[in-house]
């Protein structure tokens, strides 16, 4: 172990404790070794409690790191209505993952790198049922036998921050270095660098380069 680890490891202890900061270190032991079982790689953090479905069908990027609670779903097939599909759920590297997120590909999702998530996140691809034009799903079917929704795909840019709480709908592309706050529901297009919020998410600001400053839409001034 280097001096730095070492110095950084005694600061640890010192600012919170023996015993919390034990429990730290175990804590990221754990989730090492089973991202180690799993993926059979050391870069990979992950708690034992993590689902999996369609592990083939994933790939993952360097340097990835989740909460409790993360569910990872490469749907493959959708027997109460006989569908098959060939899903890609792609993720790039040094992803930032919090507690109880929820991903379910059934088509394409793509997360970009150095992508930071909050917790109690839901991205999809896909929808139980259509519910718009001529061939809406009728409400007399339960929702568990409705043909799920593909060929849609998700996008999230690089180096994006995704708040809390957050929904990603179908079809929605967010532009890299975006941030989309606390409890909004994404359910178009993001610009890249933008600041969204709301349900459905709005962006709000705008990186200006030239000024260095977020910009709020309609003003000249932050």
């Amino acid at each position: 172990m280097s001096l730095r680890r070492l110095h950084l490891l005694k600061e640890r202890l010192r600012r919170q404790g023996f015993f919390w900061s034990m429990q730290f270190y175990y804590q990221r032991i754990c989730k090492l070794i089973y991202g180690l079982m799993v993926f059979g790689r050391k870069d990979i953090c992950i708690f034992p409690d993590t689902r999996l479905g369609g592990i083939d069908h994933m790939r993952i990027g360097k340097g990835f790191t989740a909460g409790r609670g993360l569910w990872l779903e490469a749907v493959t097939d959708y027997p109460a209505a006989g569908q098959v599909f060939s899903p890609e759920l792609i993720i790039g590297d040094r992803v930032n993952v919090g507690e109880y997120v929820h991903i379910g590909c059934n088509h394409r999702i793509v997360i970009g790198d150095d992508v930071l998530m909050g917790s109690k996140i839901y991205i999809t691809d896909h929808n139980h049922g259509v519910y718009r034009g001529d061939n809406s799903e009728s409400p007399n079917v339960p929702p568990t036998e409705r043909c799920l929704t593909a060929n849609e795909s998700v996008e999230i840019g690089d180096r994006c921050w995704i708040g809390e709480f957050v929904t990603i709908l179908p079809g929605v592309i967010i532009g890299e270095g975006c941030i989309i706050g606390s409890h909004s529901t994404v359910t178009h297009n993001i610009p890249a660098n933008s600041i969204a919020v709301g349900c459905p998410a709005q962006v709000l600001k705008r990186w200006d380069e030239d000024s260095r400053r977020w910009i709020r839409l309609g003003s000249k001034n932050p």
